[in-house]
C-alpha cells in the first residue's frame, strides 16, 4: 500500500474528520480522495484511493483502548484475581462488580466469595446440559465433567479441580484442531496461545476483508488485534481468553505465582491451588472454549439460554442439591473434625 505512511499518520491523530483526511492526502500525496463516514463497530471513515478502499477510525486506537469498554479491558482488570470473564453475566454487571472487588482490603478473598455467589448449581448444569453435552470438543468427556460437578458440590474440591485441568487442555486442543487445523497431538502452551491469537485475527479479518488498509494491517499485529477487539465482539472475547490463558493459567510459574496456575496444579508445587473457588475459575475457562465452538457449531448456544424453563436442568439440580445437603455438608464437618482439611463453609 503506497499510501501507508499517510494512513498511519491519520490513524494516530487524536480525532479526524472527512475534511481533515482529504486535506492531508492533498498535501502529503498530492491526490484527491473521496471520504465518507462509516461505523463498523466504531465510527470512522472510508477513503477511496486508486489502490482500494481504506478505513481509519475517527479517533486513534490508543484512545479507544483507554476510554472505551471492551471484554479485553475487563479481563485485564481481572487478571490479578485469576478470573476469566464470566460469559453468562452482563458485561456491565461484571465491570461494576470487579470495580467494587478491587477496592476491598483483600480483593482475592472478595473475588472468591463473588465467584461462589454467581456460580449456582443451575449455572453449572445448564452449561453441562446445553453446552458440554452437545460439544464436539467436550462431549466425549461429559461424564468426567458431570462427575467433577458432583465432586465439587459434595465437598471434594481437590478432585474436582484436578479432574478439569486435563479436560481443559483436551477441549482447547480439539477446538484448535477443528477450527485452525492444528495437529491433534499439539500440547504446547505456546502453540495454544498462538492458536488463540490466530482465531482473534481470523474473526476480525472477516469483518474488514473488503478494505485495502485499516489500522494495523500488514504492519503491526498488536494494533490490528486491538482494532478488532473494538469492532468485532467475537475477537474481543477470544482475545480476552488469550490474555487469561497466557497471563494466569499458563503463565510460567515462579515463587510468586499464584496457586491457580496449570503447572502448579498439575505438579502440586503449592497447596493453595485447592481453594474451592478455583473450581469455578477453571470451569469458566471451559466456557470460553464453548464460546469459540459456538461460532461454528450451531448446536452450541451463542447466547446464554438461561435455565428457568429447563426441566432437565431442574431435575439434575435437585439431585446435586440433595447430594450436597446429605453428603457434602456432613462430609466437610467430619473432615474438619478429623483435621484432614479445613473447609471454611459450603460452596
Amino acid at each position: 500500500m503506497k499510501y501507508e505512511k499517510t494512513l498511519k499518520k491519520i490513524s494516530k491523530l487524536p480525532k479526524v474528520t472527512e475534511e481533515l483526511i482529504a486535506s492531508i492526502f492533498a498535501k502529503d500525496e498530492n491526490i484527491s480522495v473521496e471520504v465518507t463516514s462509516k461505523d463498523i463497530g466504531k465510527p470512522g471513515f472510508e477513503i477511496v484511493t486508486d489502490e482500494g478502499v481504506c478505513f481509519v477510525t475517527e479517533r486513534s486506537i490508543d484512545y479507544y483502548n483507554k476510554k472505551w469498554g471492551r471484554v479485553t479491558f475487563t479481563q485485564k482488570r481481572m487478571l490479578d484475581l485469576a478470573i476469566p470473564v464470566p460469559l453468562y453475566i452482563g458485561e456491565g454487571q461484571v465491570t461494576n462488580d470487579i470495580f467494587e472487588i478491587n477496592k476491598k482490603e483483600n480483593p482475592k478473598a472478595a473475588s472468591d466469595e463473588w465467584l461462589h455467589s454467581i456460580f449456582s448449581i443451575e449455572v453449572a448444569l445448564t452449561y453441562f446440559n446445553k453446552y458440554f453435552s452437545v460439544s464436539e470438543s467436550f462431549k466425549e468427556y461429559k461424564t468426567i465433567i458431570f462427575e467433577a460437578i458432583e465432586a465439587y458440590y459434595i465437598g471434594m474440591d481437590h478432585i474436582a479441580i484436578l479432574s478439569l485441568m486435563p479436560i481443559f487442555e483436551a477441549g482447547l486442543r480439539n477446538i484448535q484442531t477443528s477450527v485452525l487445523g492444528t495437529s491433534p497431538n499439539n500440547v504446547s502452551s505456546k502453540e495454544f496461545e498462538n492458536g488463540l491469537r490466530d482465531l482473534t485475527l481470523n474473526w476480525g479479518r472477516r469483518k474488514v476483508d473488503s478494505y485495502a488498509w485499516y489500522p494495523g494491517k500488514s504492519y503491526n499485529t498488536d494494533v490490528e488485534i486491538d482494532f478488532f477487539t473494538h469492532i468485532c465482539p467475537q475477537s474481543d472475547v477470544i482475545n480476552s481468553f488469550k490474555l487469561f490463558f497466557s497471563e494466569v493459567l499458563y503463565k510460567p510459574s515462579s515463587d510468586n505465582t499464584d496457586g491457580f496456575n496449570r503447572h502448579i496444579i498439575v505438579h502440586m508445587l503449592k497447596n493453595d491451588f485447592n481453594n474451592p473457588a478455583n473450581f469455578v475459575r477453571i470451569f469458566l475457562a471451559l466456557t470460553h472454549i464453548m464460546f469459540i465452538e459456538s461460532l461454528n457449531n450451531k448446536s452450541v448456544p451463542f447466547f446464554w439460554p438461561g435455565y428457568n424453563d429447563n426441566e432437565e436442568v431442574k431435575g439434575m439440580s435437585a439431585y446435586i442439591r440433595l447430594m450436597s445437603e446429605r453428603f457434602g455438608e456432613p462430609r466437610r464437618r467430619l473432615l474438619n473434625q478429623l483435621q484432614i482439611t479445613k473447609y471454611s463453609g459450603s460452596v
